[in-house]
């Protein structure tokens, strides 16, 4: 997780077991930093996001992902496009209440 810029580092914080991804699975180098990455559908209701819950915001999110995977800072119009579109992904939420 952070192709140009470090997340972990930008967040703050001691590292967790947790940050380790699937390495804790499959103990493969490779595998640290590396998670899985959740369904669209919903996505609006199923906050908090990043596998820390670190973030309770959608456009927070996409702001973070932008700059520590692209190396992009999107502006706040295009951040409020795309989370009008994956709103319009969501159905009916079978998981906990929020």
């Amino acid at each position: 997780m952070g192709i140009k810029q470090d997340y972990f580092k930008r967040r703050g914080g001691q590292l967790t077991e947790a940050d380790n991804g699937r390495f804790n699975v499959t103990q493969q180098e490779q595998d640290r930093h590396f998670f899985k990455v959740p369904v669209l559908r919903n996505i609006v209701l199923t906050y908090p996001y990043f596998h820390d819950g670190s973030v309770d915001n959608l456009a927070d999110a996409f702001k973070i992902m932008g700059r520590v995977q692209e190396g992009k800072t999107f502006t706040d119009a295009e951040i409020a496009k795309i989370v009008a579109f994956l709103a319009t992904l969501t159905g009916e939420y079978k998981g906990k209440p929020r």
